[in-house]
């Protein structure tokens, strides 16, 4: 079971590689994609919670668990650089949209309406 740990931790960090390759490229469908993979991994990793490790298998632990660590930085910075390339796609999308005209202003041909905001008004009943 200890040797299932150690996998758990490999097959978790070989599926963040190839997510950070696709976050790389930029490649987000490719990157969403991935996600059933990933959760697979955790939920393997999940399940071997409590396993004890043998002392022989230390080093191979820590050479996967650095791996490990190391992937998820980069997956980290990665996802982030992602966001922020999304986030400017979709500013220049909408900033390419027209501006739609409110409704109900009246002005003349070509000329702006005023922005005249509705008068406040209170009704008051008493008996």
């Amino acid at each position: 079971m200890t040797r299932n740990l150690i996998d758990a931790v490999t097959d978790l960090a070989d599926t963040l590689a190839r997510e950070n390759a696709a976050l790389d490229a930029l490649d987000l469908s490719g990157a969403v994609a991935l996600l059933p993979a990933k959760r697979r991994a955790l939920a393997f990793l999940t399940e071997t919670n409590g396993v004890v490790l043998r002392p022989d298998l230390r080093p191979a632990m820590e050479v996967a668990l650095r791996r490990l660590r190391d992937l998820a930085g980069e997956n980290r910075r990665l996802l982030q650089h992602a966001l922020t390339v999304q986030g400017r796609v979709i500013e220049i999308v909408a900033g390419a949209l027209p501006c739609a005209e409110p409704a109900g202003r009246y002005a003349a041909p070509g000329a702006r309406a005023r922005d005249v905001r509705p008068a406040a008004w209170s009704l008051v009943a008493r008996a």
